[in-house]
């Protein structure tokens, strides 16, 4: 046996030992089929209520899902799209991450386009987009001698040329009218209309009214600050039920751990949350530590629970003690100030939020300023907002100024003080 074969094996027993064939984790959602989804999928009982309450109607209705990075808005209405594909009557569900620099009307089209694999002309919207269509689409064209009739001729295909819709809402329309002929209802959720600038947000909004209005129910997503406070205030008419998901509470957290843990189990082990060995490899203090430390934020417990299984395969700890949590912890730090990038700027602004604690327009000096090269606060939010989508700070949900705090996946001074001084020998 040659060494690599030998450390796989080593990698091997540790996992064996845990139960588990693979690091249950994931930083997105877009990693899992729908059956793990549908496993580690947890909370979020009262919002799927009125969510569901709305579809046993027949008017169709807007919705707007909405809160912090992180939170699980795309994993809400993946589960929303799936129960409505599998129990519901005759309903087609469409999903889309909206694309940059792209309208809503095009990102339902493409959306609803892909979900018509039989429909030759849906396919035809997608290769005129220049999108992979499910299908090949092909121009048939005769190719005839001089003085034969057409009847007569040999038939060529090739190629469809890509040309863009000019109006991608009225090509859509038309799609939903040939959509609505199969099904008895169709569903279409934009995600990520909160990674757009949110006066550019609000410009799709209004560009997409009439479209939001018409034949297909619509579910979107975004965050509560900007954009999901100006519709709150001044665009009451365009959503039926703007839903708000909140961080979920501890017991739930400690559900969902168990759930994602579950979804990785070897030769279909599944602990009841109420079993000894429920959350191992973590003891139920180590568990207990990691949900609260993530705050009921479900991308945090992933980030962190990857990192801290990753640091304990490298020790080989056969059971996540505090000593190895810490140095999870540790290593997670580690590795979200490390990611590519990040430029000088970023960490200027970084480490000036690390030392404030809180970081808003009333708490930065003229100093502080200076030291990021920049007059005023406003000149400093899209580094933020960038520092926020990499789980390095988070905004704070208040009404009262901008305010930003370090995630608490980034440790303390006192917190990486005390990691330093541990040691390696936990194992």
């Amino acid at each position: 046996m040659d060494e690599a074969d030998s450390i796989w094996e080593e990698s091997d027993d540790i996992f064996l030992y845990w139960k588990l064939h693979e690091i249950p984790f994931s930083e997105s959602i877009s990693t899992l089929n729908l059956p793990q989804l549908r496993e580690v999928f947890t909370g979020r009982k009262n919002e799927l209520r009125e969510v569901f309450n709305l579809f046993r109607g027949r008017e169709r209705k807007r919705i707007l899902i909405y809160g912090w990075a992180g939170i699980g808005k795309t994993a809400f209405i993946l589960e929303v799209l799936d129960v409505l594909h599998r129990k519901t009557e005759n309903t087609l569900t469409a999903y889309i991450s909206l694309p940059p620099e792209t309208d809503l009307a095009t990102a339902a089209l493409i959306a609803l386009a892909r979900e018509m694999e039989n429909d030759e002309w849906a396919q035809q919207q997608l290769n005129q987009m220049g999108l992979r269509p499910r299908k090949p689409i092909y121009i048939r064209k005769g190719k005839v001698k001089v003085g034969f009739p057409i009847a007569g001729g040999e038939i060529e295909e090739e190629p469809a040329s890509i040309v863009s819709p000019q109006f991608p809402t009225l090509c859509f329309e038309d799609l939903l009218e040939r959509a609505l002929d199969k099904h008895k209802r169709v569903v279409i959720a934009i995600d990520d209309l909160d990674k757009q600038d949110p006066a550019r947000a609000r410009q799709l909004l209004h560009d997409a009214q009439g479209m939001l209005k018409g034949q297909a129910w619509f579910i979107l997503t975004g965050h509560p600050f900007g954009l999901t406070r100006d519709i709150l205030l001044r665009e009451r008419g365009l959503f039926d039920l703007t839903l708000k998901l909140e961080e979920l509470d501890q017991p739930t957290t400690r559900r969902m751990l168990v759930n994602y843990l579950n979804s990785a189990r070897i030769k279909s082990i599944h602990y009841d949350f109420d079993d000894l060995y429920a959350f191992h490899p973590f003891t139920q203090e180590t568990a207990c530590t990691l949900c609260e430390r993530s705050m009921g934020v479900p991308r945090w417990l992933n980030r962190l629970g990857c990192y801290v299984l990753l640091r304990a395969a490298k020790l080989q700890a056969e059971t996540i003690t505090l000593d190895v949590l810490r140095q999870g912890f540790d290593y997670a730090d580690e590795q979200l100030r490390g990611q590519p990038g990040l430029t000088p700027e970023d960490y200027y602004v970084l480490n000036l939020v690390l030392e404030k604690g809180i970081l808003s327009d009333a708490s930065i000096t003229l100093t502080d300023l200076e030291r990021v090269r920049a007059k005023e606060f406003s000149e400093i939010l899209p580094v933020l907002e960038k520092l926020v989508t990499l789980d390095l700070v988070r905004r704070l949900p208040t009404e009262r100024a901008t305010e930003y705090k370090p995630t608490p996946i980034l440790l303390g001074k006192h917190e990486k003080y005390e990691n330093n001084t541990t040691g390696d020998n936990s194992t």
